[in-house]
């Protein structure tokens, strides 16, 4: 019955003569720079300026500084375009940030096309196969216990601190965040149809309707829907999102017409739109393992960050100053068990899911990627999230999947940069890892941990305000807060720099100061700080021999850890447990930053799995690299012994392991 449907709205769709065509994409040369009468790039910015939005501009100033614009950001070369034009070639979607477009083409085309000078390359467009996630109605409901009565979706935001967040009036007022999904019917539901859209775009059917339209498969929307509701939904003694009072700009990237068939370059093109107008978090809910042609699939070597062109995109974004969030994927049951594009990018924020209970959903994607990156990056709760019942007004149901868990955390992110609009997507993602359950111990199946708007929010921020900068700190205290002391010392002494009292701000919880011009930007400082109320002192971090670290020139603020003087000397531990069953942990000191390759060997010297690929790691000691005995392919690995090799610049070291599966 479903292949039925599925024919008769294909044929409604798509003529005769597209049906003989493949979606592919062109990838150009140059952008023109040879044409000098086209090409100055005054002109070619002064008209960018005219195309995108000022928030746009504002948020890529905070990390980009006065130079706003690259290469990737100019226009694709409009002859080549108008070539292609003559040849019956249109466009579907221009990606500048590929120098390339996406079309359809016959073979005869797909032969001209590949010759013609200016063309670097043509690849087929991907197409993804989604894997379904679980739905079911509920209608209970919780007792009210915070300002808002959150109704059945307390437990999932009081999970990740969420609700102490709201009490303070911090709700995600003056943030865009941008969601790409499967469609909206956000209009006609009593949680979500005030929801402040600005924005929204059809990139299956190239129109701004993202709501089922005749031509869709009848549940198109329901899963985006249901995304947006936990996100954005407000309706008390119901539904609260998590960031409930943003903006919000939708993109329809997914046809479900194909067991929820996802393209490429729809996805690459909805996250340019959305950067051009403004999107500070960018949200995806995409789990892909699967592929149209199977001839065409990714491996998992591919999930390096480098290769996809979702993972390429996400990162284009990122370095424009979006914070991006995006599903890890729900495969940890089938066979290929890791992260799914574009969690393997390397800056996005790859979201793993959690029980109620805080213990892994059994589906969770795990890492590292195939570089030896961690991932997922943080999880929130993933199982059981209550959310929209699209179709009626009124209903609600429960959803599960590493979809339901990460617009959490593009949640928190908002939070975060209402509270603090100067800060830039660096300080957001390091907030957000630093803070997380597990933060001094990352590994391959929570990453940093369960995700936390509160402790985000209270990790301590540099911000600059006309090239001047201050030290910022949040607390969130049920007692009046008296005073609060900023305390900076020098890295690789006990003297004080600064032992002074901050400023409170008008909400009388959010603290500055500002840091004096005697500290070099350049250098590392600890600090602390010690705050009063009703006579009595409080420590952050609480421990007396922890303390924070900052770099004024980076924004950096390193999370709490001991005095960098405690490890003075390079030190290879055995890994635990060993001998082994299903994951073993190394720890290694480092008394100074150095870069370091992990890698597993087998006995007869061959290379079976490297776990750090030439990574800068800073000064300390680290014990969040894991091996779960499989090999670079993804393959397990026989019992027996192997040998882990540490190698950065300075250091070389070799210990043995033993592996023993059941």
């Amino acid at each position: 019955m479903r292949n039925s449907l599925f024919f008769l709205s294909f044929c409604f769709l798509i003529s005769f003569e597209l049906i003989a065509q493949s979606k592919y994409l062109i990838f150009f040369k140059d952008k023109g720079e040879s044409d000098y009468k086209y090409f100055k790039k005054s002109e070619i910015e002064s008209k960018l300026l005219k195309e995108f939005s000022q928030r746009a501009i504002e948020r890529r100033k905070k990390t980009m500084g006065d130079e706003i614009f690259s290469y990737g950001d100019y226009p694709i070369y409009e002859p080549y375009l108008q070539h292609l034009e003559s040849l019956g070639i249109k466009p579907v979607n221009k990606l500048r940030w590929f120098n390339a477009i996406s079309t359809y083409l016959t073979d005869d085309q797909l032969a001209l096309v590949k010759n013609l000078p200016f063309v670097e390359k043509v690849e087929r467009v991907k197409f993804f196969r989604a894997k379904k996630e679980n739905f079911y109605v509920d209608f209970n409901q919780l007792n009210k216990t915070y300002s808002n009565d959150y109704g059945l979706s307390l437990t999932q935001l009081q999970l990740s601190d969420i609700p102490e967040v709201h009490s303070k009036g911090i709700t995600g007022s003056n943030v865009i965040i941008g969601l790409l999904d499967t469609g909206f019917r956000w209009k006609t539901h009593e949680a979500i149809e005030n929801t402040d859209v600005i924005a929204e775009y059809d990139f299956v059917f190239q129109d701004t309707i993202t709501a089922n339209q005749p031509e869709d498969a009848p549940g198109q929307d329901t899963h985006g829907t249901m995304i947006l509701s936990i996100v954005a939904g407000k309706k008390d003694g119901k539904l609260y999102g998590s960031s409930y009072n943003s903006k919000f700009i939708l993109a329809k990237t997914e046809d479900i017409r194909s067991e929820r068939r996802i393209e490429e370059d729809n996805y690459a093109a909805a996250l340019e739109w959305m950067e051009q107008l403004g999107v500070d978090v960018t949200s995806s809910s995409l789990g892909y393992s699967e592929f149209d042609d199977p001839n065409e699939s990714y491996t998992y070597q591919d999930m390096n960050g480098r290769t996809t062109i979702v993972a390429r995109a996400v990162d284009s974004a990122f370095v424009r100053g979006v914070v991006t969030v995006t599903a890890a994927g729900n495969e940890y049951n089938s066979n290929w068990k890791y992260i799914i594009s574009p969690a393997d990018a390397r800056y996005v924020l790859a979201v793993g899911a959690v029980n109620s209970d805080g213990t892994i959903a059994s589906f969770s994607s795990r890492g590292p990627t195939s570089d030896g990156r961690i991932k997922p990056d943080v999880c929130a709760m993933g199982t059981s999230v209550y959310c929209v019942s699209t179709g009626s007004y009124s209903n609600y149901t429960y959803a599960s999947g590493t979809s339901a868990s990460t617009p959490i955390v593009a949640g928190i992110a908002a939070l975060l940069i209402s509270h603090y609009p100067e800060i830039n997507q660096w300080q957001v993602r390091d907030a957000i890892r630093n803070t997380a359950s597990q933060s001094t111990r990352p590994d391959t199946v929570f990453g940093w941990g369960i995700a936390s708007a509160k402790k985000a929010i209270s990790y301590p921020l540099i911000i600059q305000r006309s090239g001047v900068p201050f030290l910022y700190k949040t607390i969130f205290s049920n007692t009046n807060i008296d005073s609060v002391r900023l305390i900076v010392m020098s890295d690789y002494s006990q003297s004080i720099l600064v032992n002074e009292l901050m400023t409170a701000e008008i909400s009388g919880f959010k603290y500055y100061k500002q840091l004096p011009n005697s500290l070099n930007p350049d250098d590392v400082y600890k600090f602390y700080f010690k705050y009063y109320s009703n006579g009595v002192e409080f420590r952050d971090p609480q421990e007396s021999d922890l303390v924070y670290t900052f770099q004024i020139s980076s924004l950096k603020v390193f999370p709490p850890k001991k005095p960098l003087n405690q490890v003075s000397s390079f030190v290879l531990y055995q890994n635990y447990p060993n001998p082994f069953i299903n994951q073993t942990r190394f720890r290694f000191d480092l008394p100074e930053q150095d870069w370091v390759t992990l890698e597993i060997y087998d006995v007869l010297g061959r290379k079976v799995r490297t776990l750090l690929n030439d990574v800068g790691i800073s000064r300390g000691t680290h014990d969040w690299i894991t091996w779960d005995g499989r090999d670079d392919n993804g393959n397990y690995v026989s019992n027996g012994i192997y040998f882990y090799q540490f190698k950065s610049l300075r250091y070389k070291s070799t210990k043995k392991l033993i592996l023993l599966r059941k």
